[in-house]
């Protein structure tokens, strides 16, 4: 009968360390479906099909071990956007007819001709300004040097990188020897049975403990005790006692496993880094979105301020062609309400423009009430030869946050492995020796007659797996999930380029259209002006239509052009050829702190 016991036990325990993780998975998926039909007939009436299929490759390559995965660097190429001179003369740059900010609008009388044309007569003059209004003046550079320096958003990012880091350290340190160091001060005492007796024990241990890298821990400390007899029923004794001892997984928690949270932390750390690039991209391309967008608002004032003079003007010539009965009164009020609209329209463009540039202080992390002065600098944007090159594979290869996505895969195939093997037995060895000095010797004296060890082997039998079972099953789907992603993000950057192609070709013919519509309502104006003086028209609709048509025009041609600028950026953002390094250009440069800080030329907040 005990042979018989004695093999169904072995038996047992055979099966139970033989179930392997497709059992473990087929039993979780075995239930689940129990229970889901169950609920989904209660909740529905039916049973609609819902399936976590297990397909992907489980084995994790060698190199999703790597504590520093592979990072693709963009190529070396011409940088995307420079200043076209060192320095920004006091001269007329990048857009015509800039107004500087600050002139107040009209509320109840309209505007004086000369008011409105001082601005841009102002901004005509050569020469360095007397006295700037200003408190800051910014072009694109300036403004991206002192975004990177005090942009709350910056240091935020800047901050989860360290922290990353940080949580490297500590992972790093539980494989590195920790010392520890402990102290206790004890009293005992007792009554009539134990003779009263009375001592107090001082106990000190100190050590180090060493975590192994494939799993297990050694432990070396030494215990120190102190016994001072309170009365002469108890007797002062001292005692040393130096141990060592180790513990070591041999299946579950062993091998690789043991360093998943270290390679983790580490790899992790990298996908911040990256994630810190890209954002410092888009950094880039935000703020030179903004800039340019501001520097068509300014345009946009321009233009209107010159509207808004010529067809002052033209009021005043119909008012003398009407006092000389060459036409109706009908064509002055016709050039006075036109004269209205675009005065009111002006004054919405002003309070556009100080909107947005309140928000972009905002973004470059400046006082709300501080003055800002965007300038324009003449600035050389590279477009890129779309005819040439295969924008598609240089996003796939430089891409970092799709570099990522694809790491993420082993991450999660390493998640199984370690998954897998907390199904395993708990199989562990230990080992410990101690020696000290013997009870009638000094702590110093240290014996090796006292010297005690052991060693063994401990075996935990996988008879309750449930919680691991489910944390593999999850970690299957967990898989599965990642693989979605990586071509959720693969074929979402792929129609992000191929919209910035279309986007790029589109600005540029439409750039090309808005410049001919220019050029067509200057000459459409000037003949309607010119008939209209000479009087061989007495309609003054042709002027105001004419006027009209040019305003429209030129705001399209400005709003094409920033257009064309910010696509470009965009473009190389979405490639993951945009390069912000120190290297790359006056682009990366501004965005090095160090760098900027060290010469000097940081805007200051003062």
């Amino acid at each position: 009968m005990k042979p018989f016991r004695a093999l169904s036990w072995v038996l047992v325990t055979l099966a139970v360390i033989g179930c392997t993780a497709e059992n473990y998975r087929q039993w979780a998926d075995r239930d689940v479906r129990k229970i889901l039909d169950e609920r989904k007939q209660t909740a529905l009436g039916y049973k609609p099909e819902s399936v976590a299929p297990a397909t992907m490759p489980t084995e994790p390559p060698r190199k999703a071990y790597d504590k520093v995965p592979f990072t693709p660097l963009p190529p070396v190429a011409q940088p995307p956007i420079e200043p076209a001179r060192v320095e920004v003369p006091y001269a007329p740059l990048g857009p015509a007819e800039l107004w500087p900010p600050g002139t107040p609008a009209p509320q109840f009388q309209p505007l004086d001709v000369d008011v409105v044309r001082a601005p841009g007569v102002d901004r005509l003059r050569l020469g360095p300004p007397s006295a700037p209004p200003a408190k800051h003046t910014f072009e694109l550079f300036q403004s991206l040097a002192y975004a990177t320096e005090h942009s709350r958003t910056y240091q935020t990012r800047m901050e989860d990188l360290y922290l990353a880091a940080l949580d490297v350290t500590f992972e790093r340190h539980l494989f590195e020897p920790r010392p520890f160091v402990s102290q206790g001060l004890t009293y005992d005492g007792g009554q009539r049975d134990v003779n009263y007796r009375s001592a107090l024990n001082a106990t000190t241990t100190a050590g180090v403990r060493q975590q192994l890298p494939y799993g297990g821990e050694v432990v070396a400390q030494g215990l120190v005790t102190f016994i001072n007899a309170l009365n002469d029923n108890t007797a002062d004794g001292e005692s040393a006692t130096l141990s060592l001892n180790a513990s070591v997984p041999l299946l579950r928690g062993a091998g690789m496993v043991n360093l998943e949270p270290l390679i983790s932390t580490e790899r992790q750390l990298i996908y911040s880094v990256r994630q810190f690039e890209d954002f410092r991209r888009s950094f880039a391309v935000d703020i030179a979105s903004r800039y340019f967008r501001l520097l068509t608002r300014q345009q946009s004032i321009a233009n209107r301020r010159f509207n808004y003079a010529t067809l002052a003007d033209l009021t005043e010539r119909t008012e003398a062609l009407y006092a000389a009965g060459l036409i109706n009164f009908l064509q002055v009020q016709r050039s006075l309400q036109q004269q209205l609209q675009v005065e009111n329209s002006l004054i919405d463009a002003l309070q556009q423009y100080e909107n947005d540039l309140d928000d972009f202080k905002v973004v470059l992390g400046m006082p709300i009430e501080d003055e800002l002065a965007i300038v324009p600098v003449e600035m050389n944007v590279a477009a890129p030869d779309l005819d040439r090159m295969n924008a598609t594979e240089l996003a796939l290869a430089y891409r970092l946050d799709l570099q990522t996505s694809r790491d993420q895969i082993e991450d999660a195939q390493r998640g199984v492995q370690v998954a897998k093997n907390g199904l395993l037995p708990d199989l562990n060895f230990t080992a410990g020796s101690d020696i000290g000095n013997r009870a009638d010797a000094r702590l110093r004296n240290v014996d090796s007659r006292t010297l005690t060890y052991n060693a063994g082997l401990t075996l935990d039998l996988p008879v309750d797996r449930l919680a691991e079972r489910n944390t593999y099953r999850r970690s299957l789907i967990t898989l599965e999930r990642a693989n979605r992603d990586f071509t959720l993000v693969q074929d979402q950057i792929l129609a992000d380029v191929r919209s910035d192609i279309r986007g790029i070709r589109s600005a540029q013919v439409s750039l090309e259209i808005q410049r001919r519509a220019v050029e067509l309502a200057q000459r459409r104006l000037e003949y309607s002006t010119e008939l209209l003086v000479q009087g061989r028209s007495k309609d003054s609709r042709d002027v105001t239509d004419a006027q009209s048509s040019l305003l429209s025009a030129q705001d399209a041609f400005d709003r094409a052009k920033a257009d064309l600028q910010i696509l470009i950026l965009q473009f190389l953002q979405h490639t993951g050829t945009l390069r912000v390094d120190p290297e790359a250009g006056t682009l990366g440069w501004v965005l090095d702190r160090q760098r900027v800080r060290g010469r000097g030329s940081q805007p200051s907040r003062s």
